[in-house]
């Protein structure tokens, strides 16, 4: 079936984050690299305080998701949806979401463990909450919006759970690492927490903020100043809290979620300013090859990579003497790119789009 109408601004800038999932291979392999390795390491996640490029990457999706429900389920009422049709709908997609991240968890496991850490399962958790506040005037969803980020900012802070080192300090001895533990009986790897869907449904009431102001009818320089100015008062606000609170992603902390927001709104400013308002299209294709079929680019992603890289390593490591040990991975990395970028051109043109 053919998509609906389509922002194309919003389709490039999904492409644009999904397609650096796909390459991130190939960033990682310049590791070391004398005058490349800066790509390296801003394509793998800090440590704990601070972020980087690939800090963005699941704020940015999770962010285009909030920016596309207005649209679609604007859609939905416009066929005659009510309101308990589409609150069904969403329930289901959060369901299949959720089903979806943890078989894509255990791809390679050896035994079964079940986790929510996954951007899909927290977009699952954030999807709802941005749902219950869809049809709420802008200003209700900033109150909420603000109300989770307090809420969660004083639960961090004000817990029996805290270690000696205090709410921020790396590890697990804080209320998100006790919650794992009564949870799921464990702690995940990497010192993230499954709570911090909490402040990250913020980040998709953020998008849906930003989708809502795009959906009205106004000129397009307009639109695409505003949402700059809004992405950089983020970025300073985000900031400004980081000084007192540290900005750290893998617990997603507040000053982190204002401050992700901020420049997931500025890369969407960019985005439609030069696609919406100066009308460049013809270079977005590639983008948008990727970007309107985001899912089935994210499980090819996730799924397949492995698999390319262990059907390929004999034959291309015949070509090591001459590529050496860096590029040899890079070129393992930008095939797979390659191939996954046309089996969504081929879905692209045949007009099949993976839904969830």
């Amino acid at each position: 079936m053919s998509p609906p109408t389509r922002l194309v601004s919003l389709d490039a800038y999904r492409g644009l984050i999904m397609l650096t999932l796909l390459c991130g291979g190939i960033f990682h392999s310049l590791d070391g690299h004398p005058w490349l390795g800066w790509l390296a390491r801003q394509n793998e996640h800090v440590a704990w305080e601070g972020t980087v490029y690939w800090d963005l990457i699941q704020p940015a999706f999770m962010f285009m998701v909030g920016v596309a429900m207005p649209f679609a389920f604007a859609a939905r009422a416009a066929r005659g949806d009510a309101w308990q049709a589409q609150a069904v709908h969403a329930v289901r997609r959060a369901v299949m979401l959720v089903v979806i991240g943890v078989l894509l968890d255990h791809i390679g496991a050896d035994r079964v463990q079940i986790g929510f850490i996954r951007v899909l399962q927290q977009i699952a958790f954030g999807y709802l909450v941005a749902f219950a506040v869809l049809d709420r005037a802008r200003s209700t969803q900033a109150m909420v919006a603000a109300a989770i980020l307090v809420g969660y900012q004083v639960l961090w802070m004000l817990n029996p759970w805290n270690g000696p080192g205090g709410p921020w300090a790396q590890g697990y001895e804080n209320i998100g690492g006790a919650f794992d533990r009564w949870l799921l009986g464990r702690n995940y790897s990497g010192y993230y927490v499954g709570m911090n869907a909490i402040p990250a449904s913020v980040t998709i009431i953020a998008g849906v903020m930003a989708g809502q102001y795009v959906r009205v009818s106004r000129p397009a320089h307009r639109t695409s100043a505003t949402l700059a100015v809004a992405g950089l008062l983020g970025i300073g606000l985000g900031l400004t809290l980081g000084a007192w609170f540290p900005i750290i992603k893998r617990i997603w902390t507040p000053s982190f979620t204002v401050y992700s927001a901020g420049w997931t709104t500025l890369m969407l400013a960019a985005c439609f300013w030069l696609i919406e308002a100066r009308g460049w299209r013809r270079w977005t294709f590639p983008l948008v090859v990727v970007g309107a079929n985001s899912m089935a680019a994210y499980i090819l992603g996730n799924a397949f990579a492995g698999w390319f890289r262990s059907a390929t390593r004999a034959w291309l490591t015949l070509l090591e003497p001459t590529l050496g040990v860096v590029w040899l991975p890079v070129l393992q990395h930008a095939l797979f790119a390659l191939a996954a970028w046309a089996v969504l051109l081929w879905c692209y043109n045949r007009r099949l789009f993976l839904k969830v």
